[in-house]
């Protein structure tokens, strides 16, 4: 079958429908005229998703002398760009209850793993909000081939990513990448970051610049990322383009931040 024809079998009902609403706030908040009662409306679509985000922002890292108990005092008292942060990690939490039959890796680590190429895109990209968000949904085509091939059972294993979905196109004729591009697009997600994700693997092949600047910062995020998962070779390295040293500080840095968001149960 035609890579194509694999990623139109996609049945995003088979997902969590988290990522639709994801892509309308993320878009909301990043806009310069963006309303406090304008993002309100949009959390109160989805009440398990605010009840999330005020329970993050009551955690003891965000200790407050009064607690939060309305989303529009979390965005006054935190900020649109750390809200935005919560709202991606909270969102996209519920991949962990979801199969990763294909791969001898959980469905955590891959959860885990996401979050940490976030903080380290976000910061190597000097802080770009959409290097942020193309890092926590890089790995989402993951789950898109297990919705789409739900009755495969195979071993696949590379903690390098561009490894594994080399292995991919091999076994399911489509990678992890490709996947995760089309599932967002049809998400609504802006289209730098559908391309970015589709390709981190060789941003060269991308059409436009912007895009594949992106691109280029997921791939050196994903290459510190593999380092920090035991990938700790030559070719890690170069691709990093950071020294060990820098490199080892900016994984600790990334794991804090992990923690932090207290997600991870």
């Amino acid at each position: 079958m035609h890579p194509g024809e694999i990623l139109q079998s996609c049945d995003l009902g088979k997902l969590p429908s988290g990522p639709r609403v994801l892509s309308q706030l993320v878009s909301a908040i990043r806009r310069p005229d963006v309303q406090l009662s304008e993002l309100a409306e949009l959390f109160h679509a989805d009440p398990a998703l605010t009840a999330r985000v005020v329970t993050i922002c009551n955690s003891p890292y965000y200790a407050r002398s009064q607690p939060t108990t309305d989303v529009r005092d979390a965005i006054l008292a935190l900020g649109l760009a750390e809200v935005s942060r919560i709202v991606q990690a909270a969102t996209l939490t519920d991949f962990k209850k979801y199969p990763t039959h294909l791969y001898t890796r959980t469905a955590d680590h891959f959860w885990e793993r996401s979050l940490h190429t976030a903080f380290v895109a976000e910061e190597i990209s000097g802080g770009n909000p959409s290097a942020y968000t193309a890092g926590i949904t890089h790995l989402v085509g993951i789950w898109v081939l297990c919705s789409i091939f739900p009755f495969e059972r195979l071993t696949i294993d590379e903690r390098e990513l561009e490894l594994q979905a080399q292995l991919e196109e091999h076994r399911l004729g489509v990678s992890f990448a490709a996947a995760g591009a089309c599932a967002l697009t049809k998400w609504g997600f802006a289209p730098e970051i559908c391309a970015a994700v589709q390709w981190h693997i060789a941003p060269s092949a991308s059409d436009s610049p912007m895009e594949e600047e992106l691109a280029r910062f997921l791939k050196r995020a994903v290459a510190i990322t593999n380092w920090h998962y035991g990938v700790k070779n030559e070719h890690t390295l170069i691709r990093s383009d950071l020294t060990i040293t820098d490199l080892e500080d900016c994984n600790q840095r990334a794991l804090e931040k992990v923690a932090r968001i207290g997600l991870g149960g």
